[in-house]
């Protein structure tokens, strides 16, 4: 037998070993709970506006060691650019401020430009009134900078080499910050280079993947640490290159949780819906459940698919507080990659999830951000940063009531 043939037969066979792997790559889906049709007896304020935030702050689209001014923008208002939001809130102050907050220049002022993928990227900026808002001392924004078109591989044959980050995230965890965040179409080396060196980061960027989620840890906000690779879009982590899009983090006081949107490109889930949200485990932070020791988070009611049955949830962020995980979710078309609608969501077992009927938001909303401010025995007092498709951000505060909370969730 010719080199040829072995060569052709070794390749039919790793073809038809991964496409069996990905036929048996299922997530675990969980029995769910019906929903017992009550309604949350409060009235959350949630729908009411405080302010339109101002985030005095440059969005650099430079790769790094270059430094033209032609890619610095100013996005402070009115050149609104402003997208996935997470914020830490501390009452009593950390380094002088109250409000912290990640997120990444887009849409908006930086959407409309055509090389906008190379401003998305991780930024850092405090508050004391969740208005007005700048870069803490120290820090050098953007905290990852844009990936050189030679990092970055096409997405397809049509498109041009720009990978870039996206879609941030983050907890403040034991004294120091855990930020989150997806690279895509980004090259293994370009990852290596810029922090990911460890035996466990190079194991999981052996196969190329479309995508992966890595994390930074800081104790001040301002000096962070080399990235690591927490997982990426292959297998054993997701099935087809999937999007694993917004990952979202929190700590329970026992271990870490994941939840990320998947897109509906497989036959890897359970129906017919457009997206599906997951949650992985860790005892660390960093290495996370595959995909099919992963969780296929069960909702007891929809409200965006009465709107349009069409509707999925397209990005999501996550909080827990006093035992109760709650999941802000932007839905929408996902099939034409966008959102509409902003709804909340309450669990207490971190996957069977019952949503408010009414929604925070009903059109043009992208990925938003609910954080916990102050609690007590009776009440959880929330902030929440609202994310516009026209790059603006909106703040409010609402009040849920815990007792209200356990009877809309109760069985039966």
């Amino acid at each position: 037998m010719s080199k040829q043939s072995i060569l052709l037969l070794m390749l039919l066979f790793f073809t038809f070993s991964c496409s069996r792997q990905e036929e048996g790559l299922f997530a675990e889906n969980v029995d769910p709970v019906p929903n017992n049709n009550k309604n949350y007896a409060g009235s959350p304020d949630y729908l009411t506006d405080i302010g339109t935030i101002n985030i005095n702050v440059l969005a650099n689209g430079n790769y790094p060691g270059q430094n033209k001014p032609s890619f610095i923008k100013d996005i402070s208002a009115p050149n609104y650019g402003y997208c996935h939001p997470d914020v830490q809130y501390f009452p009593d102050g950390f380094n002088g401020y109250k409000y912290w907050m990640v997120f990444t220049p887009y849409n908006g002022a930086v959407g409309a430009d055509p090389d906008s993928k190379r401003y998305e990227n991780p930024t850092i900026v405090v508050s004391n009134d969740g208005l007005s808002w700048s870069p803490p001392s120290g820090i050098s924004n953007p905290v990852q900078r844009t990936v050189s078109d030679a990092d970055s591989f096409p997405e397809n044959p049509k498109e041009p080499r720009q990978g870039f980050w996206s879609d941030v995230d983050w907890m403040y965890q034991n004294g120091k910050f855990l930020l989150y965040y997806r690279g895509s179409f980004i090259k293994a080396k370009a990852l290596i280079s810029r922090g990911a060196k460890t035996e466990s980061d190079i194991r999981k960027l052996l196969k190329k993947a479309d995508r992966a989620i890595v994390r930074q840890t800081s104790t001040d906000g301002a000096n962070w640490s080399p990235m690591e690779v927490a997982y990426t879009s292959t297998t054993p982590y997701s099935p087809n290159n999937n999007h694993i899009l917004s990952p979202t983090f929190v700590y329970n006081g026992k271990n870490y949780l994941s939840y990320e949107v998947e897109n509906n490109i497989s036959h890897n889930f359970p129906g017919n819906d457009a997206s599906y949200i997951i949650s992985r485990t860790s005892d660390n932070g960093l290495d996370f459940s595959t995909f099919k020791k992963s969780k296929v988070v069960s909702f007891m009611n929809k409200p965006w698919a009465d709107v349009n049955p069409d509707y999925a949830p397209w990005h999501i962020q996550a909080a827990y507080v006093d035992g109760y995980y709650f999941l802000c979710i932007a839905a929408g078309d996902v099939r034409k990659f966008t959102s509409d609608l902003l709804y909340l969501s309450v669990s207490k077992d971190g996957i069977h999830f019952k949503t408010f009927p009414r929604a925070l938001v009903e059109k043009n909303v992208y990925r938003s951000s609910v954080f916990p401010m102050t609690t007590t025995s009776e009440v959880i007092n929330f902030g929440a940063v609202i994310g516009f498709k026209n790059g603006v951000f909106k703040y409010r505060e609402f009040q849920l009531n815990k007792q209200k909370l356990e009877d809309f969730l109760a069985k039966g």
